[in-house]
């Protein structure tokens, strides 16, 4: 059922140091996040109108959502659970198609626009392959058994709901398989393990920081733009990992929206933590806990917990046992999202560690 939430685009960032920022990045961010908020603005106009302010529901970090019909469909994928909510306010034939879009759609990002309506194109490569069984336990690859589960669902799992603005809405619900986040998982593991070699950084971090930040959404976005898998912000970590490059400028949205790319990004700019902000941590232990903080918060904040001058702050991180540098972490680093953070991608990172 379609949740009964606003759902805001505000969610954790990607930062780089902020002490390492120049004033042009803050200028092109300021720009990304005034244009993200007139057009996020004008999309949720649209929803109001139609569904009613507290029926808002855009995409975030592990939702995908799709509006069609000029706004009277809407599909809402839930990476996170595993759910798959597809509701309308118009025609049966109008959710047939919008559930038939939904199962073969392509896991090409950047060829969907969230923020407008319209359908996404049918792929032979569909995301939600092995993802989503029909009623018999078999896959949906086609758009003949697209089509078939379709008419199946709208006959026998149809469900309607009033809305608070008097209008009604007719919706399924799909489950994923049970084992779905590993699943998505384990496509990206070609891209993870050719970053995890180019970068020396351990495959498992960079799948563990990946659930956590999309969970494995590739439509993954916020609203302070961080973009993609592991949630890349264009004018702070992906400027940082194109100056190391030698490259200019920073990559775009399409660009941080093909997943190689973004696992690519993502894992250099891991190793420029390693390898440059916290280069004198001597623990790899605890260096592994200062570049998760990090990759969410920014080397700056973790160091300062320590002392303002970089180079003395790990000096002491060195003379602290790795438990007693995770637990300093988790209960007095400033973010207290930061702080939980650091628990998420830990535990994920273990489920990782001996995937083949």
């Amino acid at each position: 059922m379609f949740k009964k939430v606003i759902y805001c685009l505000c969610v954790p960032l990607l930062f780089a140091c902020s002490n390492q920022a120049n004033h042009k990045a803050k200028v092109n961010f300021e720009k990304d996040t005034k244009g993200l908020d007139i057009l996020t603005g004008q999309f949720s106009h649209n929803i109001d109108v139609i569904w009613g302010i507290n029926e808002l529901l855009v995409a975030s970090r592990q939702d995908y959502v799709k509006y069609t019909d000029n706004y009277y469909t809407r599909t809402h994928i839930n990476f996170a659970e595993g759910l798959i909510s597809i509701g309308t306010q118009g025609t049966p034939q109008q959710l047939q198609r919008a559930i038939v879009h939904t199962l073969l759609m392509g896991a090409n990002a950047s060829s969907i626009d969230l923020f407008a309506s319209g359908d996404v194109p049918i792929s032979d490569k569909p995301l939600l392959k092995d993802l989503v069984m029909n009623q018999q336990g078999k896959r949906v690859d086609t758009e003949r058994s697209a089509n078939q589960f379709a008419l199946y669902l709208i006959k026998y799992k149809l469900q309607t709901k009033v809305l608070a603005n008097g209008r009604t809405v007719h919706f399924v619900e799909i489950p994923m398989v049970a084992n779905h986040v590993a699943l998505r998982a384990q496509r990206y593991l070609p891209a993870v393990r050719k970053a995890s070699r180019r970068y020396e950084i351990d495959e498992s971090l960079i799948l563990g920081i990946m659930e956590t930040e999309s969970s494995f959404n590739p439509f993954a976005v916020s609203y302070s733009n961080a973009v993609g898998l592991m949630q890349i912000v264009r004018n702070t970590a992906g400027r940082d990992v194109f100056k190391q490059r030698g490259w200019a400028g920073a990559p775009s949205k399409k660009y941080l929206f093909n997943a190689d790319n973004n696992i690519d990004i993502g894992s250099h700019y891991l190793s420029i933590l390693k390898n440059k902000y916290l280069s004198d941590i001597q623990d790899l232990e605890s260096k592994r806990y200062a570049m998760i903080a990090s990759y969410n918060s920014g080397a700056g904040a973790v160091l300062r917990m320590f002392d303002k001058n970089p180079k003395v702050a790990m000096q002491k991180i060195n003379q602290l046992h790795p438990a007693q540098f995770y637990r300093i972490l988790e209960e007095q680093h400033p973010s207290t999202q930061a702080r939980r953070y650091l628990m998420k991608v830990t535990k994920a990172q273990q489920n990782y560690r001996v995937l083949k």
